[in-house]
């Protein structure tokens, strides 16, 4: 059975192979002073064994702005596509998809907010909704 949605991830998948990474490096140039400490994770399995309390800032491919993330909690797989789970200081909880956002991490970078949340991920606290 045909799946569109599949073939066209296959599909750019392979163009994103041939073509050479300039627009990611334009990318990461203008927004340099913000990823500084960080690892850009370019593909699926990177991203699904990334470990969590780190920090995660991304950029979303449509509008091309970055967002600061928070501290990662949670990475699930669901229709094809890789979600990861943050939470920001102020509690809430934003579900980021690695199909629609460049992603960077860093390890174990912590700011004096983020780590009051070490302990309940520790403690398996926060389940997939």
């Amino acid at each position: 059975m045909f799946n569109k949605k599949s073939r066209l991830q296959t599909i750019e998948h392979d163009v994103n192979k041939l073509i050479p990474n300039d627009y990611m490096n334009k990318l990461m140039d203008e927004y340099s002073d913000l990823l500084n400490d960080y690892q850009y994770i370019d593909n699926i399995i990177d991203f699904s064994l990334l470990p969590l309390r780190g920090a995660i800032r991304y950029i979303n491919k449509y509008d091309k702005k970055i967002r600061y993330g928070g501290l990662l909690i949670k990475i699930f797989q669901k229709n094809n596509d890789w979600i990861g789970i943050i939470k920001k200081c102020d509690d809430t909880k934003i579900y980021v998809s690695f199909n629609s956002n460049y992603i960077f991490y860093c390890k174990n970078k912590f700011n004096n907010n983020l780590s009051m949340f070490i302990t309940d991920v520790e403690n398996n606290k926060y389940e997939i909704v």
